[in-house]
């Protein structure tokens, strides 16, 4: 019996032992778990106050990562990798180009496309673009004057656009520039103005489509984005929708040229008796490597100078009542132009953008003299 007592009592003892132990294991699993979860609740304040300090750094980031996508999806649409760049030694492929190189290799598509040009043009045919008396040249940009950007914005200057040899010389073409308020809203209402004179041609889906794009890269930002990486971008957003605009006006003048001329013809035709002085459409080719468009409409003054003059100064009014007379001369009156305007030619290079104003090219008005 007591044997019996003994052997519980050390069954007993065990039996504390072994819940002992039990207990000790228990106490030093939960201290584990909770020095992991100390740690975790640790490492999640950190990174809370981190997230904290590099928020700023972290939306920047993600604007940034979202413009590349962009871009890249833009990449996809603009494929203007041509044969010229094939051999080159840094394929385009290499970087994800610029939202401004992707804009200018559509716009010269689009201004190849819309606007005709002379088939079989040799580099001989033409005249040499830089054999045109011209005003010494600007550079667009952040320090332009706001005579020279008023001018891009409100006039219609006929205007050419000369790229660069190779496109992938575009790659690095980066311009800003910064228009006040009052100008910015002008632009925007001209561009919009222009896209919609285009639209209401008879072009097809194709060029509808290719303005499409054009005005998604050339898009600009709503007013008062304060983000620096937007504000830049959008600064060069403004160049290219001067740039955009000037393009329009080369096209939609193409098409008023064209018009203008099938409606002559039809007037020649219907009368047998030689016009009076007046402006006619005369169209000539440039010498430039892709120069866009290679052709431009500078008008000519043909027709006669006959009693009673319509035009002309008093020189012409007496030198046409003396030839009225019968009496003779040595120069009878000619119909010549008396006014013109510029030419805007706007030379796109891997540094920057140039404009240059070609004096005296279109003829706006005649007169017998």
């Amino acid at each position: 019996m007591k044997k019996s007592t003994s052997t519980q009592h050390n069954l007993c003892n065990g039996q504390v032992w072994t819940n002992g132990l039990d207990s000790l294991t228990g106490a030093q699993t939960f201290a584990k778990a909770a020095t992991v979860k100390l740690a975790w609740v640790s490492e999640l304040i950190t990174a809370v106050l981190l997230a904290k300090r590099y928020l700023p750094y972290l939306l920047g980031l993600v604007k940034h990562l979202a413009h590349q996508r962009d871009l890249e999806s833009l990449k996809n649409m603009c494929s203007c990798v041509s044969s010229r760049d094939q051999g080159s030694e840094n394929p385009l492929d290499e970087r994800l180009p610029s939202r401004t190189y992707l804009f200018l290799c559509e716009l010269q598509k689009f201004l190849s496309d819309v606007v005709p040009q002379k088939e079989g043009l040799t580099t001989q045919e033409g005249v040499s673009l830089d054999a045109l008396h011209s005003l010494p040249p600007l550079s667009l940009g952040v320090s332009s004057s706001e005579s020279l950007l008023s001018g891009l914005v409100n006039s219609s200057t006929p205007t050419v656009f000369v790229f660069p040899e190779r496109q992938q010389g575009l790659q690095t073409h980066r311009v800003e520039v910064t228009l006040d308020s009052p100008l910015l809203s002008a632009l925007r209402i001209r561009l919009d103005e222009a896209k919609a004179q285009v639209k209401q041609q008879e072009v097809g889906q194709r060029m509808i489509d290719r303005l499409q794009k054009l005005s998604e890269l050339s898009g600009l930002s709503p007013d008062g984005e304060d983000d620096e990486a937007v504000a830049k971008d959008h600064k060069e957003a403004q160049y290219r929708s001067i740039l955009l605009l000037k393009a329009l006006q080369v096209v939609l003048s193409t098409w008023e040229v064209e018009r203008a001329q099938r409606a002559a013809r039809a007037d020649d035709d219907g009368s047998s008796l030689p016009s009076q002085c007046r402006l006619q459409s005369l169209t000539v080719s440039l010498r430039k490597f892709f120069l866009e468009p290679s052709k431009i409409n500078i008008n000519n003054c043909e027709g006669v100078c006959r009693f009673p003059l319509t035009t002309g100064n008093n020189h012409a009014i007496l030198l046409n009542s003396h030839i009225q007379s019968g009496q003779p001369v040595n120069r009878s009156l000619c119909c010549v132009p008396v006014e013109f305007d510029d030419l805007f030619v706007i030379e796109l290079e891997s540094e920057g953008t140039n404009i240059a104003f070609k004096t005296n090219v279109v003829a706006t008005k005649c007169e017998c003299r």
